[in-house]
């Protein structure tokens, strides 16, 4: 045991060497005064001297080491140290190895060593400093495209700094030096060739060898503000505008236009303090049938003109299409909409909420099926404008629906009038989505005017049984109610295709029109009936007249056509229809005209002479016809007496007197021809013929 006893007595928290509990600036007077028959000498290392606190480094360890005698030899017993040595601290025995201690708070922190050489007790002291380093405090501006001021703030962090070194991002950087105190605030000012390629940043100085982290600064025009969401109020009569971004304390003119306008001051201002991440002003007296545009406005350090971006309302309409589905439409307010969301709940009070969203992300149509009459709703629809981050926020206002006391539904605009039969017309409406709850069917005669309720009915056709299809045009409107008692606009008039012909051997018809959008022109198809209900399509056309002598001619020429030739229209228009999911198809909607009949006139050939002289040739006075449905025969003497008669065409005279067996004598006798043809008319053919014996 050594002769000179001391105790390096540690603060009560020696042990613990993960903390530290304070520190001072000044050399604590025991390390050059410390008494107690003490000595000050020899000599050690700390490493490092200084360390650097960031915002990544936490704690810095100072290690001490080469520890030497007074003389500078290494013959010494006893070693030891007391970190973070302060004044009040105790110099005591016996000592405790210890070579290094974490510290965590900023400061200077004194480093006692001792030993025993040659039985005398010498300490001797070394300081090490831990530095807090801090990002430079600076406002950065710009003036025009390229040029960009940085200006470096009068704050405690930067009063620390020695110096700065400035990398520009463009390739460039600069030094600052011998910076004190009183050097604040001062600019620096670059002018950059274009946009920098890397991360502009500033490093802060100390003149111990401490560097602050790199602190990155934006190159841009005054820290441009941004309007983050757009909200539409009062039924769009209102608009509430959000500010992001843009510089603290400064004051941001508030323009509007309409859509296609021109921009102007509201007389309003934003200003976003520091501290504060958005900032809101709310302007009234908005048309809200009317698309307007906000943006923010001020100028920069040349007066030139600092604009945010510009957002645009969203104006949502409703049209209750049915009993149960409601469709909402809205404008598209910028083209760079990614998505859309459709809120809505009960109204008032907001029961069941819920959204949906369009089918497309830019699609501008929302259908709600499930409505309940007896409710009402509220719709809202959302449009996001970009990506996350930087993505605005579009609001319209709430907008009501009420399925019970709707507008009058939209008017059915497919629907088509087919003749079934000689008394028959079938008018059927294409129903899309939900079937109505009831019909009310109209018609007029003889043209699209005069229309007269005929039925009221829950089916989407109606087979009127009181018609003549032959006689005349037939035109059909109909209105339908869904279960609420809401009531259609009128359709428009669908019209049977009415037949007819106005020349010989010429077909003439009414045209058949679908009054809907996405049509196509009307095919006609030009049939004949045969005898036996068979049919054959002859021609086909798109026009309303067609000269039909040939095909007439073709069927007077089958025996069993009794001269009738029958022709029927069918008129086939293609209509542009969804089937579901945005799907169109061309559909083709057919419709049949009614009957028209070509009837030919009785034809009779009647021979002048005959002789039944039974050589086998003229034998018989006969008559040969077509296109006969009565006959009548009268043969005449003389006198005027009927000699002969017959009611089949088939059946002549043979030449005998009235009595069937005595040839009557040569000469000339009258005769009459008469009866009636298909269509009912009469006919009569009087002349005479030579009996020739």
């Amino acid at each position: 045991m050594s002769r000179i006893k001391f105790i390096l007595l540690w603060l009560c928290a020696f042990g613990i060497i993960n903390l530290s509990f304070g520190q001072q600036t000044a050399k604590p007077a025991k390390c050059t005064n410390p008494g107690g028959g003490i000595s000050v000498g020899g000599a050690f290392n700390i490493t490092p001297g200084v360390g650097c606190l960031d915002f990544q480094t936490n704690s810095a360890t100072p290690f001490v080491s080469n520890a030497l005698t007074p003389t500078g030899g290494t013959n010494f017993t006893d070693l030891g140290y007391i970190f973070n040595f302060k004044d009040g601290d105790n110099i005591s025995f016996p000592p405790v190895v210890e070579t290094s201690r974490r510290f965590t708070q900023p400061g200077t922190y004194w480093i006692l060593q001792g030993m025993n050489v040659n039985s005398v007790a010498y300490i001797t002291c070394n300081a090490f400093e831990l530095i807090q380093t801090n990002y430079p405090e600076v406002d950065v501006s710009s003036c025009g495209t390229n040029e960009i001021t940085l200006t470096f703030k009068k704050t405690a962090n930067n009063d620390k700094h020695d110096g700065y070194r400035i990398l520009w991002g463009d390739g460039n950087q600069e030094f600052i030096q011998n910076i004190t105190p009183t050097s604040f605030p001062f600019t620096k000012t670059h002018i950059y060739n274009g946009t920098p390629s890397g991360q502009p940043s500033i490093i802060g100085i100390y003149s111990k060898g401490c560097n602050s982290s790199p602190f990155p600064f934006t190159f841009n025009a005054n820290n441009k503000p941004k309007i983050n969401e757009l909200e539409g109020l009062t039924g769009g009569t209102s608009n509430k505008i959000t500010m992001i971004e843009g510089t603290d304390g400064k004051a941001y003119t508030l323009e509007q236009k309409p859509k296609t306008g021109n921009w102007t001051d509201t007389g309003k201002k934003i200003t976003r303090n520091s501290g504060e991440t958005f900032k809101t002003e709310t302007l009234t007296g908005f048309n809200p049938t009317t698309e307007y545009c906000f943006r923010l406005k001020t100028t920069d350090g040349c007066n030139n003109d600092i604009l945010s971006n510009e957002v645009c309302t969203i104006i949502p309409k409703a049209t209750v299409t049915s009993p149960k589905e409601v469709k909402i439409d809205w404008n598209s307010p910028d083209p760079a909409v990614v998505r859309y969301s459709v809120g809505y709940s009960e109204s008032p009070t907001g029961a069941n909420p819920n959204t949906g969203a369009p089918v497309t992300p830019t699609g501008t149509t929302y259908l709600f099926n499930a409505l309940d009459c007896k409710k009402k709703y509220d719709f809202k629809v959302t449009g996001f404008v970009g990506t996350a981050p930087n993505q605005v926020v579009i609001k319209s206002p709430t907008i009501l629906v009420d399925p019970a006391v709707s507008a009058r539904l939209a008017a059915k605009t497919i629907g088509t009038v087919s003749v079934l039969n000689t008394n028959t017309i079938k008018f059927s409406i294409y129903e899309a989505g939900n079937k109505a709850n009831n019909y009310i069917y109209y018609r007029s005669e003889g043209g699209a005017s005069n229309f007269t309720e005929v039925k009221r009915s829950p089916d989407n056709f109606y087979d009127d049984r009181s018609v003549e299809p032959a006689k005349q045009q037939y035109c059909y409107k109909v209105e339908y109610q869904d279960e609420c008692g809401n009531t259609s606009e009128p359709s428009p008039a669908f019209c049977s295709i009415f037949l007819t012909s106005t020349r010989p051997n010429t077909l003439n018809w009414t045209q058949y029109v679908i009054p809907s959008p996405g049509t196509f022109p009307v095919d006609y198809y030009v049939e004949t009936i045969d005898e036996s209900g068979n049919i054959n399509t002859v021609n086909s056309t798109g026009d309303t007249e067609l000269g039909v002598k040939a095909q007439i001619e073709k069927l007077l020429e089958s025996p069993t056509t009794n001269g009738e030739a029958k022709f029927k229209i069918r008129g086939v228009q293609k209509v542009k229809i969804d089937i579901g999911g945005g799907t169109l198809i061309d559909f083709p909607f057919e419709v049949y005209s009614n009957e028209y009949t070509f009837i030919t006139p009785a034809q009779l050939y009647i021979p002048t002479a005959f002789s039944p002289n039974s050589d086998g040739l003229n034998e018989v006075f006969e008559v040969k016809g077509r296109f006969i449905s009565e006959f009548n025969l009268e043969i005449y003497d003389r006198w005027g007496n009927i000699i002969f008669e017959s009611k089949r065409l088939d059946d002549g005279w043979n030449g005998t007197a009235s009595d069937g067996s005595t040839p009557a004598p040569a000469g000339n006798y009258g005769f009459k021809v008469f009866g009636l043809d298909p269509a009912g008319q009469k006919f009569e053919k009087v002349g005479s013929v030579t009996l020739i014996r």
